[in-house]
């Protein structure tokens, strides 16, 4: 390589590190340039020129495909052979799978419980280790794992110490037989955690669980190396820290206190490793069973849910007013979804101190409250609230929350931002964030968004949120008490749920959302279960370890057995405790088939008569398992949401942008009838919607048999939905119909949006009255949202998976004038020829 003509130098011998030479220098003065190549291809991009004046003696190493230079091979062995990525998979006690040890002599699994598992300066590993061997991949491990059955399968020693490797880092490392590193990487363990702790831990109860003995704390933490139980005062003052006892079958970590500490608040001190920081972790995080809490889920509280004090007089006599027993039942229930802050914070007849709270549904002469009345009368049977669970993007202390009916003044104290944006003259304005807003719009354009601009920078400290952000799954949300701290919100829920059933005469459906966490990993204030079991909670790539977010935020992995128990153990304290009827699972494709069945045998051991449905839409996660679709539950008697009828009457689909979201009409907006002037929809096209509005209206039944468009007699199956079958249900009670709900535009957004120039208001009312005739007089449960009541509209920023403006609030609030009394009415229409299945 010195000599430039020469392309036939080979390296001049090998040790631990890999391949060198040794080449002749004509100077000891100024630089070489090198080219590395295989003898046809350049291993690294650039050409290198080596100065000796940075490297006095003369030594240098280099990695193919890394330009830097390095001044010595144990550095270079580092760069290049450093742990990486998280793609070896500990499944069983004994069985690891790992694409990097394939076909290699050496492959270990190292160990540390305190610090990481790296080379040193000789470049070599020097932790402990046991040896792996090849082995085949078993057909249980196989039907658990089926996304990694084509992985190379090693098997560790039978006597290997599980807990003590699960303790601290592992790291996979494979070798060539002359011990020159050929891979290392980090090992995602939640199959073995289930395989080693999971059928002791199961069979246990978790949280502050209050006795007659008094209080025994447990938390499952297997990994974690020590766990302190501390008790706060009620003014968050230390008075106690207690080590907690693990049990080596179950991995629960328990303590047993006394009577005198029910009300207390306390934390878990965890010392854990962490994956994703690859340090041994000391923090203090919540209880993720907790029942009750303090504002903004700061601390965990022990509490006795079946105390008397906690409970609305009559509460332990309340029943469900609609029985939901038989597919008869079913079939005449009707859904009105709703949030429990929109119901009522613009309501000027709900009390002041009571508006976008639980305890508003208890103002009997609201407008409110006689509007849900009416459409009870009208049969309306069940109310679904969006998540009030405790979610983590509203904050609970109220002297850091501005919202827009405030003093715009409010909003720059509390969010300095503003005092250094446009908006700075405003905040001595003595004007209200609304009435800022109001004065924006006159001059809002797309080329200078001031409306949006500053609903930015409100999003960040107002109390709006749809609650799709979970922080603690089994306590009722804080924000819509009237005191977040502590035991005031159970009381208050239970009051509102008490009050829906008697007042109202509805059943109550509750939103659920365990499909993903608000946040994972070691520091985030929000994250919960990733910093006490970290990396089983979470559902990771495969290759990377990084937690997926293919729902919208870190996805869980209910798949994993204590999380499905998790799941289970938090619905049973909602249906017991809190008396709610039914549950509407969010993304609930992103779940297992079999733990949602597995859940809803659970839960109707404790109500035989609960409902669930969700949203059943395809999820990527159908080489994992078995997903909870609309497909694969038809027979099951669990309800999914139909998007066949919703794209066909509203037109395109959920994620039209654009001209598209005119272009596309549906059956309700004008299809084949009224067409805009921007429509490609062909006569064809408009039938075929028409045949799946008329299929949807059928319940979506995969063996119903109509006739087409082109006049053949088909199934419902047989009937094309993008691709899929348009029929899938095996009864109409599985499928829930649906032509508007909270996520993306209202109806009326979408008719303002497609209707014909020509059509006037009476024409595009009597488009969204058709339109809701679609879901209410058909088979399948129908469900419509409080805004198609009042022709109310969703503001595209505020419109997707989680808004947290108060913008819809602002410009959308159900008042009554004289267009939305007639879509009201036409609303009740609708409600009122509700039919049941022959």
């Amino acid at each position: 390589m010195a000599d430039w003509n020469d392309v036939s130098t080979t390296p001049t011998g090998s040790d631990k590190y890999g391949p060198y030479w040794v080449i002749p220098l004509t100077k000891e003065s100024g630089c070489i340039n090198v080219i590395v190549r295989d003898g046809t291809n350049k291993l690294i991009d650039s050409d290198l020129r080596v100065s000796f004046s940075d490297f006095t003696d003369r030594t240098v190493s280099v990695i193919a495909g890394n330009s830097a230079v390095y001044d010595s091979r144990a550095d270079a062995f580092r760069a290049a052979f450093g742990v990486a990525l998280a793609d070896a998979h500990w499944v069983d006690k004994t069985t690891l799978l790992w694409p990097g040890g394939e076909n290699k002599p050496i492959v270990r699994l190292y160990y540390s419980h305190s610090s990481k598992v790296a080379a040193d300066s000789n470049g070599e590993f020097t932790d402990k280790y046991v040896k792996l061997t090849p082995t085949t991949v078993s057909q249980q491990v196989s039907m658990r794992f089926p996304h990694l059955a084509s992985y190379p399968a090693f098997k560790l020693p039978d006597d290997v110490n599980v807990d003590e490797l699960l303790q601290g880092e592992t790291v996979a490392i494979s070798a060539e037989s002359d011990g020159i590193l050929s891979s290392a990487t980090q090992v995602q363990t939640a199959g073995v955690l289930d395989d080693t702790y999971a059928a002791a831990a199961e069979a246990l109860s978790y949280g502050a669980q209050l006795t007659d003995s008094g209080v025994t704390f447990r938390v499952w933490a297997p990994t974690a190396q020590q766990v302190e139980l501390v008790i706060y005062s009620a003014d968050k003052k230390v008075i106690a820290s207690h080590p907690m006892t693990r049990d080596s079958a179950s991995g629960a970590w328990s303590w047993q206190g006394g009577s005198d500490l029910k009300g207390a608040f306390y934390r878990y001190a965890m010392t854990v490793y962490h994956p994703q920081s690859r340090k041994v972790e000391q923090y203090e995080v919540t209880d993720p069973y907790a029942h009750s809490l303090s504002t903004n889920s700061e601390y965990s509280q022990v509490v006795d849910l079946n105390d008397s004090a906690l409970k609305p007089e009559g509460w332990d006599g309340l029943t469900m007013p609609h029985a939901q027993k038989t597919k008869a039942d079913l079939a005449k229930m009707t859904i009105h979804e709703s949030h429990i802050r929109d119901l009522s914070a613009w309501d000027q007849t709900v009390p002041a101190e009571l508006r976008g709270k639980y305890l508003a549904l208890t103002a009997q002469e609201s407008n409110m409250v006689q509007h849900l009345k009416q459409l009870s009368a009208s049969g309306v049977t069940h109310i679904e609230l969006l998540p009030v669970f405790d979610l983590a993007t509203v904050n609970e202390f109220s002297d850091k929350v501005a919202d827009i009916q405030q003093p715009f003044s409010r909003l720059c104290e509390i969010n300095s931002a503003v005092k250094s944006s446009e908006f700075a003259g405003y905040c001595d304005s003595g004007s209200t964030v609304e009435e800022v807003l109001t004065q924006l719009k006159q001059n809002d354009s797309k080329d200078n968004p001031q409306v949006q601009a500053l609903n930015t920078l409100v999003a960040q400290t107002d109390s709006y949120n749809w609650g799709y952000d979970p922080f603690h799954y089994t306590v009722p949300e804080g924000s819509y008490a009237t005191d977040p701290e502590g035991t005031a919100r159970i009381k208050e829920f239970r009051t509102m749920i008490q009050a829906i059933k008697q007042d109202l005469g509805m059943n109550v459906i509750m939103d659920v959302v365990y499909n993903h966490t608000n946040a994972a990993g070691p520091t985030d204030r929000t994250s919960v279960l990733d910093k006490i079991v970290p990396w089983y909670y979470q559902r990771l790539n495969e290759t990377t370890g990084s937690v997926e977010s293919a729902t919208c935020c870190s996805d869980s992995a209910p798949e994993h057995r204590m999380f499905a128990k998790l799941i289970a153990d938090s619905l049973a304290v909602w249906t017991t405790d809190y008396k709610i009827d039914g549950f509407r699972f969010d993304l609930m494709g992103y779940h297992p088939k079999a733990q949602i069945l597995s859940a809803w045998e659970r839960i109707k051991a404790l109500n035989p008569d609960i409902y669930f449905f969700g949203e059943g839409w395809d999820s990527n996660q159908s080489d994992r398992f078995e997903i909870a679709s609309q497909i694969n539950l038809k027979g099951t008697g669990i309800g999914t949401f139909s998007d066949r009828l919703r794209d066909a009457v509203r037109g395109g689909g959920p994620f039209d942008s654009g001209d598209a979201l005119r272009q596309n009409q549906g059956v309700g907006s004008g299809a084949g009838v009224l067409p805009n002037e921007l429509t490609t929809l062909s006569d064809d096209q408009a039938r075929h919607l028409a045949d799946l509005t008329r299929l949807g209206m059928a319940g979506n039944l995969a063996d119903f048999v109509l006739i087409d468009k082109d006049g053949a007699v088909k199934r419902g199956s047989e009937i094309d939905y993008n691709g899929a079958p348009g029929g899938y249900a095996a009864d109409p009670t599985e499928v829930v119909n649906y032509v508007s709900k909270h996520d993306n535009q209202t109806l009326w957004d979408m008719i303002s949006y497609k209707a014909a120039q020509e059509a006037d208001l009476d024409t595009r009312v009597r488009m969204q009255a058709v339109s809701l005739a679609t879901v209410m007089l058909g088979q399948g449960s129908p469900l419509t949202s409080r805004a198609r009541s009042c022709c109310a509209l969703n503001p595209l920023p505020a419109i997707r998976m989680i808004p947290a403006t108060g913008l819809t609030a602002w410009t959308t609030p159900c008042r009554t004038t004289t267009t939305t009394s007639v879509c009201r009415a036409a609303a009740m229409m609708a409600a009122t020829m509700t039919l049941s299945p022959a």
